[in-house]
């Protein structure tokens, strides 16, 4: 697998709307003055017949009292420590895209420009490596977080940025974002980011089609159940001839927590105990079948497998 840095020196959409809402939302903290190092590269592989991109959104910090608010630092040290995890919790933001023959599917969409001031740079690097916004045929979202699905609404017009791709969500998902008084049904932190979630959810309208668990949504695209973090929570199964890969979306998180201690509860899922079956369940499954994974926060650019340690699972990246 090899990287290529994106380079381009034209003036992007996200220069023009720098100045427009940086506000840091849902309780995430921007690095500070800490230098937070986003991957400014795009990363291949081949998958079979098929050819997968990650393309790095930006990186983002989060303060370990707001996911592991129930865990004594000792027992965090030495779990991070066992997994060769920094201490500070840096969260890449790694895109997923797959051009299969006719298709050129886009698995979420990054923040945009109105999350925090460290991401939205997935649609303007999609541009720098070729990638036009008729060229893509699917948008598939895992769930709707910002940091996953705020990147799909154009910010110099109105709808989609990718207006002649088809539009695909999980029904429940869709359904969860959008019920009167959301923001009485996530965790306080996220209360601004749901009403948010929901303005976009009403603008795209019908322009989003729904989906259930398992359907084929596009072909060699398959949606995968994985609630928790979120209700409607899927991850997608990639497969191209014999080759198969999983795009897990917010399933598995980080390195040391989701591998090394599954059972740990995760500050910024909407359901923790359900979120914790989802875990051990697709730990094992992955691990079993020695499936390759795309992580959306884990260590640049998110390729790996899932191996068994001891008791627990360790990230092992490609």
């Amino acid at each position: 697998m090899t990287s290529h840095p994106v380079t381009g020196h034209h003036r992007s959409r996200r220069d023009i709307l720098w100045g427009a809402s940086a506000a840091v939302a849902g309780g995430l903290l921007a690095g500070g003055p800490r230098r937070l190092l986003a991957a400014s590269a795009t990363h291949k592989v081949k998958l079979g017949t098929a050819e997968i991109t990650i393309v790095s959104d930006g990186v983002f910090s989060m303060p370990r009292s707001l996911v592991l608010p129930d865990k004594p630092e000792a027992d965090v040290v030495e779990l991070f420590k066992a997994h060769g995890a920094p201490m500070e919790i840096v969260a890449e933001t790694n895109v997923t895209v797959i051009r299969n023959g006719p298709v050129l599917a886009l698995i979420d969409t990054g923040a945009g420009p109105d999350f925090m001031p460290t991401l939205g740079k997935f649609g303007d690097r999609l541009e720098e490596i070729g990638i036009k916004a008729d060229d893509v045929t699917h948008v598939v979202f895992t769930h709707a977080h910002a940091d996953h699905f705020w990147g799909v609404i154009d910010p110099l017009g109105d709808g989609s940025r990718w207006p002649k791709a088809k539009h695909v969500m999980a029904r429940d998902e869709r359904d969860f974002w959008l019920a009167p008084g959301i923001e009485d049904k996530v965790p306080a932190f996220q209360k601004s980011m749901a009403t948010g979630i929901q303005r976009r959810l009403k603008e795209l309208g019908d322009f989003i089609s729904v989906a259930q668990s398992g359907e084929e949504v596009a072909p060699g695209l398959a949606m995968v159940a994985t609630p928790g973090h979120t209700p409607g929570h899927v991850s997608v199964a990639v497969r191209s001839g014999n080759e198969e890969l999983v795009v897990l979306g917010d399933a598995l998180t980080h390195a040391a927590v989701s591998f090394g201690a599954p059972d740990w509860r995760w500050g910024s899922d909407i359901d923790p105990d359900q979120a914790v079956r989802t875990r051990k369940a697709l730990l094992d499954d992955l691990a079993n079948r020695k499936a390759a994974v795309v992580g959306y926060h884990l260590p640049w650019p998110g390729l790996g497998r899932v191996e068994r340690q001891g008791n627990a699972y360790r990230y092992a990246a490609s």
